[in-house]
């Protein structure tokens, strides 16, 4: 995991024990309603509570995993928190690549355990990776490293 993305699970973890107190407050203030087997504010709280809790569970448990990793290493080759352009059939694309928890390839985050993350892992500038998808094999080739 990076820094960065280690940061931004503590960020999170503190965000949603930040939120709990009211959620809790909105079951027991549905609870107090009436009929609980016809109170849809009732479930409803509870299955927000539920999902806030498990989320707070699954972060405490990545953190408690977690090991970051030195991005300082060799220049040049592909590695944790490296930054890669890379070219294939569709164009250029730039991505960081990241831990297996911190992948969002709506933000260029590329996880190692994705097929293309894990094909980049140390590869250099220049070299074309294979890496397989649903739709079948594919190719890109690494343009730039920084």
């Amino acid at each position: 995991m990076t820094a960065a993305g280690l940061e931004a699970l503590k960020t999170e973890l503190a965000d949603l024990r930040a939120r709990r107190p009211a959620m809790v407050e909105e079951v027991a203030a549905a609870r107090s309603q009436g009929d609980l087997s016809e109170n849809f504010a009732y479930h409803d709280a509870r299955q927000h509570l539920g999902m806030l809790d498990g989320r707070v569970q699954t972060i405490e448990n990545t953190l408690k995993r977690a090991h970051v990793v030195d991005e300082t290493g060799v220049r040049g080759i592909v590695r944790i928190g490296s930054r890669v352009v890379v070219r294939d059939e569709f164009g250029d694309a730039t991505y960081e690549i990241v831990g297996p928890t911190e992948g969002n390839m709506a933000r260029g985050l590329m996880s190692v355990t994705a097929p293309l993350g894990g094909a980049l892992v140390d590869r250099r500038a220049g070299d074309t990776v294979t890496f397989k998808t649903p739709a079948g094999e594919r190719q890109a080739t690494i343009v730039s490293i920084s």
